[in-house]
């Protein structure tokens, strides 16, 4: 079975970004999401795709916009979060990867939580002020599996944890 999973940097209020940006810079961490993500497939909303100045290597690429005519080279377009998953499945699935990475932004976030088995969470020791927020965390439903230890970079702007969380109840589909 194909893992969901969902990966972001989270401030202590969490928020994860402004103003189409992320409000801090921390190198060492960008260098573990890449790691994490490659070879992966990546659903992500439009404004999220958007924010990168083009599709990141290694790692296929679907987006969810309700534009019917939206078709930016190099990616997958779908409707909705469940046809983006299940896209996702098919490229995982074919290129015999266990996991898909929903990687932002916060609409797409809400809609997959519910939906998700793991989240890898890079807790990031700041509390910006923003517009997009990560879904709050519910211990209740959620446990930490896992805190990996990431070299930190002297350009990180802020310090930060890295936490894995797996879903307590098994699988949420």
């Amino acid at each position: 079975m194909t893992t969901i999973a969902l990966i972001a940097a989270v401030a202590r209020n969490n928020v994860i970004g402004a103003d189409q940006s992320i409000p801090w810079r921390i190198p060492s961490d960008f260098a573990w999401f890449k790691a994490t993500t490659m070879g992966k497939p990546m659903v992500m909303g439009r404004k999220q795709f958007e924010t990168f100045p083009k599709p990141l290597a290694g790692r296929p690429h679907i987006v969810v916009t309700r534009q019917h005519d939206y078709a930016p080279e190099g990616v997958l377009v779908r409707n909705s979060l469940p046809e983006a998953l299940a896209a996702a499945r098919r490229l995982a699935e074919a290129s015999e990867q266990d996991e898909i990475m929903v990687i932002g932004g916060g609409d797409i976030y809400a809609q997959a939580m519910p939906l998700a088995d793991r989240l890898y969470i890079t807790h990031v020791d700041l509390a910006p002020a923003g517009d997009v927020r990560f879904p709050p965390i519910d211990p209740g439903i959620w446990r930490v599996a896992a805190e990996p230890e990431v070299a930190r970079s002297e350009r990180d702007e802020a310090a930060y944890t890295i936490k894995i969380y797996e879903r307590v109840h098994g699988s949420a589909h």
